[in-house]
């Protein structure tokens, strides 16, 4: 027990130590980059996402300055926290430290959790917290003491604060409650409804920028969201899986759903309160994204809450279990395992060694080098000229890598969507001014006409060619444009 303990503090101070270092080296990728902009313009809320991520970004850079270090510390950090969380639920759950100490190093294996640890977005906090739920309904199950749902209603609280998709984890643990021969007397009480009112009352920021803006970032993640979902789609499940596959690896991905169905029918046939848990928290989340696909594009991060509990059902199955399957699962642990490692090395490797362009899937490369010359453009064209670019990721990374950190806007400047940015920007205050454009889509403005509706004149420059080995990495197209004439003029 104290061998495997000790593994686990060297493992976790290991591989955080490494991506302490290994973070100064990677430029901020554009959520990044967007997400920083969100904690230089401190907010109780955000159009497309809750605060969280931008509060624990304004606190470290606050502490260090706006070095991409500290912009990156809290993701370091709250992974650090998920392990010990995964550790702490899978020993509680079963007392065994080797399978707790297995359940970090599959995490660490897969590119999902890794690479997601090295950078900032909502799901990093998210994943914490819905990990701390988790913990606290197993206390709550071993000692039935009251406490624990509001601990777990706080928990949900700041869960929301990171991620809307923390409200599928609500309908998981009410159906577990309900199956749960010693739990369900709870839902007689009031704990756990007060337990959810707590939960709002920590959400409050949220719902108060929500009222405060006719409630759009509401609307935009659940009725515009599903507003296009009208046809049936069959390549977009297609993706889902292979980008789950990709994420995972094939061996870690079926490992964790067999694991999981395994849970699933212990919940059933054995009334196991322990795997009952384990498969009714990840349920909704496989459920709701599973049907999604087959209507919109699900993204290949939105499944990974379910993964959390379905990592340990897989472990718990593969060691207990001496059936056909898992004899053949156990067979191939090492291998692919080892596998998933060289994976993630090598996707550690991508963004420090260019060696070949990834198209969209690059989104490290050329920022520097185009901060620079938009700079030289600027100072060409008068410093009242603005910039801006037809969506965040441009401008955010403009705004990141310039000296003085220019001020960017986004495609509200000529009519279109500029989700967060449109809160940012005062169209009056930029009429008559001139802009320079910047776009990586050559297809979507290849006719100006775009441009020319919204200023008196635009120029073509010359793009800006990122190259490594004679290798075109990416191209970035860039406009003059004078005398804005603002919107509908």
């Amino acid at each position: 027990m104290k061998k495997d303990r000790k593994l686990l503090f060297l493992f976790v101070a290991a591989i955080s130590i490494f991506r302490m270092i290994y973070v100064n080296f990677v430029p901020l990728v554009p959520q990044e980059a967007y997400y920083w902009k969100y904690a230089k313009n401190l907010a109780l809320s955000y159009f497309d996402h809750p605060p969280m991520a931008a509060y624990t970004i304004a606190f470290f850079t606050w502490l260090g300055g706006d070095h991409v270090f500290f912009i990156r510390l809290g993701s370091i950090l709250f992974s650090m926290g998920l392990m010990f969380l995964m550790y702490a639920i899978t020993v509680r759950l079963f007392d065994n430290e080797k399978w707790a100490l297995t359940s970090i190093i599959i995490i660490n294996c897969s590119v999902l959790f890794s690479i997601g640890a090295t950078i900032i977005t909502p799901d990093v906090p998210f994943l914490f917290f819905w990990a701390l739920i988790i913990y606290f309904l197993i206390r709550l199950k071993d000692s039935q003491h009251w406490k624990w749902w509001y601990f777990a209603g706080i928990g949900l609280g700041l869960a929301l604060l990171s991620k809307y998709t923390a409200i599928l984890i609500v309908p998981g643990i009410f159906i577990y409650i309900l199956l749960s021969r010693s739990q369900r007397r709870w839902l007689l009480t009031v704990h756990p409804y007060l337990a959810i009112l707590l939960a709002l009352i920590v959400f409050t920021p949220v719902i108060l920028w929500n009222y405060q803006h006719d409630w759009a970032s509401f609307m935009f993640q659940s009725s515009r969201r599903f507003s296009g979902m009208n046809r049936l789609r069959l390549d977009f499940f297609g993706q889902l899986i292979g980008s789950q596959l990709g994420m995972l690896t094939p061996y870690i991905f079926f490992f964790v759903l067999v694991g999981w169905f395994n849970a699933g029918k212990k919940s059933f046939t054995e009334r196991n309160e322990k795997y009952s848990l384990l498969f009714w928290i990840s349920l909704p989340v496989y459920l709701v994204f599973t049907v999604s696909s087959f209507r919109s594009l699900v993204k290949m991060n939105w499944m990974a809450p379910a993964y959390v509990s379905s990592i340990i059902a897989g472990i718990a199955w593969l060691q207990s279990a001496n059936s056909r399957w898992s004899n053949r699962f156990k067979k191939w642990f090492k291998p692919g395992i080892v596998f998933g490692l060289i994976i993630v090395i090598f996707m550690h490797l991508l963004p420090l060694v260019p060696l070949f362009p990834i198209r969209k899937g690059d989104t490290w490369t050329g920022w520097k080098e185009l901060s620079k010359r938009v700079l030289e453009i600027k100072y060409e064209m008068g410093d009242d000229t603005f910039i801006f670019g037809h969506e965040y990721k441009i401008p955010s990374e403009i705004t990141f890598y310039t000296p003085n950190h220019e001020e960017t806007h986004s495609g509200e400047i000529i009519g279109e969507k500029g989700l967060q940015y449109s809160y940012w920007t005062n169209i009056d205050e930029l009429v008559n001014r001139d802009a320079i454009f910047v776009t990586s889509n050559a297809h979507r403005y290849k006719n100006i006409g775009r441009l020319k509706a919204h200023f008196k004149t635009v120029e073509e420059d010359s793009p800006l060619k990122i190259s490594y080995h004679n290798k075109i990495f990416r191209i970035f197209y860039i406009y003059r444009c004078y005398g804005y004439k603002g919107i509908g003029k």
